[in-house]
């Protein structure tokens, strides 16, 4: 699986009660601040990386695709 279906997945599992997006769940709107601190916390934990507080921006935030490519860039950085 990759990054960007487990973030969605985790979404849609755990943020949207299982419900399934039609689209990007992030880009669309639908997770509150709530929401997105539970994907962080599970991201954190998952691929062993923290987010600086400068990190958890609409830029890096925005969409799956965007968060995914974050992950990426920290777990090649080493952190």
């Amino acid at each position: 699986m990759t990054i960007a279906a487990e973030i969605r997945s985790f979404i849609e599992r755990e943020c949207l009660n299982g419900e399934v997006a039609a689209d990007d769940p992030l880009a669309e709107g639908l997770l509150d601040s709530l929401a997105v601190g539970q994907l962080i916390s599970f991201l954190e934990k998952r691929y062993d990386l923290e987010f600086d507080d400068q990190e958890v921006v609409a830029k890096n935030f925005g969409s799956v695709r965007a968060v995914a490519a974050l992950v990426r860039t920290k777990r090649q950085r080493g952190r």
